[in-house]
């Protein structure tokens, strides 16, 4: 098994993907981005189940790298 710290840079490589494919997409309607942040939420979800026993553990990561994703767009759009 990967420690923390790999899985949680793999979740961030998988934001950063969806990063690059919501900025090449830039005219789409908001429905197809929630959308697909379902998607690559669920693909980092099914992921992290697979590579972490603990819930807790599994719970503190997807909170951690959705949080830091999501500080870091807005973070973008502000500047």
């Amino acid at each position: 098994m990967l420690r923390h710290g790999g899985v949680l840079f793999i979740q961030l490589c998988i934001w950063f993907a969806f990063f690059l494919v919501i900025h090449q997409s830039g005219h789409d309607h908001l429905s197809y981005k929630v959308m697909l942040f379902f998607v690559f939420l669920y693909l980092i979800c099914t992921l992290t189940v697979k590579l972490i026993a603990k819930s807790k553990a599994i719970l503190i990561l997807m909170t951690l790298s959705t949080t830091l994703y999501l500080m870091t767009e807005l973070l973008l759009i502000i500047s």
